[in-house]
């Protein structure tokens, strides 16, 4: 081949040769160390690229990507098991509360009770006021071991006897001042007889039925207040309790509150229609439960007056109740710590 042809050749061969060599741009790209990138959030990935992600609130029963922190739910712890106690009818012998009421205190303290009902005839009130002054001194030191366990304010709730106040018209003055710290919330004129005090889901209801001279019922003015204290009720249980029966089965028949049996109807009434757990009473010497018209009545009569006989329940007693979350029960026990009766209340 002649010189001339053979350069020729030799320039066309380098000319293919560089038309398939990248330029020198791009591999300059490719020698540049590839920058770190910030890792893509976990709810960006959800977010279409062409569309920017609209801000959604999420509701609480959704599930989120990014699910914020929550507290664990607690649960509600039912309320602690409390207990009262219920005496009824101690009945001092001169000045001092008889021997047998100082022994069914000491066996109620093991209850360690929070309350103490003591539903009337606590003492048998003198004829001198500074007598009866001394005598409920005494039956209050008496009484003092039941409220030693206790942390309520007031853990005594007594309510009137007709031995308490019916033998002088000064003797219910000197009940209201041996109890300065029972609520003042009752009707016009009975503050610290007749009252309401809520303990632990408990509302305790005081009504007054031995008015002096005028014994044996409530009157519509009282009626009027219990009702009132039953309408805005907001706790689980209930008890009213005064000295009287409503319906006597011993000796005391004639002269309880069925001697007004309208009136101990229209009473009755009320407790059925706002469901009252109990109505706890004395006056007869004796214990007694019976249910009528679908309300509990507990005759407490002897927790240190003399039992009656030839009625039944002719023991001298107290009774223990327990309130626990699901439901209440009540035991009563004789002098000598046997159980008599055990019982519950929903």
């Amino acid at each position: 081949m002649k010189p001339v042809a053979l350069f020729s050749l030799c320039l066309a061969l380098c000319a293919i040769a560089s038309c398939g060599k990248p330029p020198e741009s791009t591999v300059r790209v490719f020698r540049t160390p590839i920058p770190t990138l910030a890792p893509i959030s976990t709810a960006a990935t959800t977010i279409a690229l062409a569309t920017p992600a609209p801000t959604i609130e999420p509701s609480p029963s959704s599930t989120v990507l990014l699910a914020p922190t929550i507290a664990p739910t607690q649960t509600p712890q039912a309320p602690a098991a409390w207990r009262f106690v219920v005496l009824g009818d101690t009945r001092t012998e001169g000045l001092d509360p008889p021997a047998m009421m100082g022994k069914i205190v000491g066996l109620a303290t093991a209850a360690k009770p929070a309350i103490t009902l003591a539903v009337g005839d606590l003492i048998n009130a003198l004829d001198d006021q500074e007598s009866v002054r001394e005598q409920w001194l005494r039956w209050r030191a008496a009484i003092a071991p039941l409220g030693e366990s206790s942390t309520a304010m007031p853990w005594l709730l007594p309510t009137p006897g007709n031995h308490d106040v019916q033998g002088n018209a000064w003797a219910t003055d000197m009940m209201r001042e041996a109890f300065p710290e029972l609520p003042e919330n009752g009707p016009p004129g009975l503050a610290r007889l007749s009252y309401a005090y809520d303990y632990n889901g408990v509302r305790f209801i005081s009504v007054h039925s031995e008015m002096y001279g005028d014994a044996h019922h409530f009157g519509d003015e009282q009626l009027a207040w219990l009702e009132s204290q039953l309408q805005n009720n907001p706790n689980r249980y209930t008890f009213v309790f005064s000295h009287d029966p409503a319906f006597p089965i011993g000796p005391h028949v004639g002269s309880a509150l069925d001697v007004y049996p309208k009136e101990r109807d229209r009473f009755w009434a009320l407790l059925g229609q706002y469901r009252v757990t109990a109505y706890i009473c004395g006056h007869e010497h004796l214990y007694n439960r019976q249910v009528i018209n679908g309300v509990p009545q507990l005759i407490v009569g002897t927790s240190g007056s003399w039992p009656y006989g030839g009625f039944g329940g002719d023991y001298f007693h107290y009774l223990v109740a327990e309130v626990r979350a699901d439901v209440l029960e009540m035991v009563v026990y004789d002098s000598d710590g046997t159980e008599r009766d055990r019982f519950t209340l929903p």
